[in-house]
């Protein structure tokens, strides 16, 4: 028996019609019946019976067509997954990179990515806190590498690594001289105000919404929506802005310092690509890079936060 047979017997139990079965598969209506016959004599019992109202499936064809539609899915999805695996060793990858990053983690991602696949393309660009995942939601780049959260229903990542949440705190404030604070004592301390740009899942994660029992934060000052504003809203309020810690190691303005904040689950790295783009060059990406040594995690399958 050959896949013809079998698209062939397919055909004509969906339509209940020889004729419009040839049609269907554009070609002759004997030939159809002819290989259909064949199916038959190889299978060894009759699959298909024809009557005044048409043709119609036998039980034993029934029993046939069932497990025979599995069979051409299957044959189907391969086929689709095979020209995804070919497509991924060429082309162009349009990565967004939300700086900074623990490590420096994105040179060793997009070296490995490069090294990987040479003939592809790469370019990327900055992705910041008002655009965050939106760029990649609509389609104009194909993999990211960002802090969660991003939107889980349109989006899926791999994680990369993880840095514990921490604190941008001015100096003077009762927290300056602290190596770390619990986050039950941040609950009460004064926030800056993030722009309404930032998407609000961003906001309320880093606010720390889900400890708060449903009293939102204290915000001040006016909104911001870059690092460097939210910077500026600390030292000018002397209030307190959530971040990653790992922007200890970047150039804070004078009389600001990164405090790290304990008990919280901590702040995680991940690549990143819309949920229907599988079997291509952003899966590839997403699924081939480890981070540093010492910091990091497999990649594996993350469909939720």
């Amino acid at each position: 028996m050959e896949l013809r047979h079998f698209r062939y017997f397919v055909a004509v139990a969906e339509e209940g019609s020889f004729t419009r079965a040839a049609v269907r598969l554009h070609v002759s209506q004997p030939t159809l019946s002819q290989q259909v016959r064949e199916l038959e004599q190889r299978v060894g019992a009759t699959l298909l019976v024809r009557d005044p109202a048409g043709t119609r499936l036998t039980a034993a064809g029934e029993a046939f067509y069932d497990r025979i539609k599995t069979v051409l899915n299957a044959v189907e999805e391969a086929a689709r997954t095979a020209r995804h695996v070919a497509r991924a060793g060429e082309g162009t990858l349009r990565v967004g990179v939300s700086l900074p990053l623990p490590d420096e983690l994105h040179f060793s991602v997009l070296s490995a990515f490069a090294a990987a696949y040479p003939r592809v393309r790469t370019s990327w660009r900055q992705v910041g806190l008002t655009d965050f995942d939106r760029p990649l939601i609509d389609g104009e780049l194909d993999a990211a590498i960002m802090f969660m959260p991003v939107d889980s229903e349109r989006l899926t990542w791999e994680p990369l690594t993880t840095v514990p949440r921490a604190l941008a705190v001015p100096i003077g404030h009762p927290f300056w001289d602290a190596a770390s604070v619990p986050y039950t004592e941040v609950l009460a301390e004064p926030l800056v105000r993030v722009a309404s740009a930032v998407p609000e899942r961003v906001t309320r994660w880093w606010h720390l919404h889900e400890q708060r029992n449903g009293e939102g934060p204290r915000l001040f000052g006016e909104p911001g929506g870059t690092p460097d504003e939210l910077l500026i809203a600390v030292r000018m309020h002397r209030v307190l802005c959530p971040g990653p810690y790992n922007y200890k190691d970047t150039p804070l303005p004078s009389g600001i310092r990164m405090v790290e904040v304990t008990g919280l689950s901590p702040a995680t790295v991940v690549a990143v690509r819309r949920v229907h783009d599988s079997g291509g060059l952003a899966e590839a990406f997403c699924r081939l890079p480890r981070a540093p040594p010492g910091r990091s995690r497999s990649c594996a399958d993350r469909r939720g936060q």
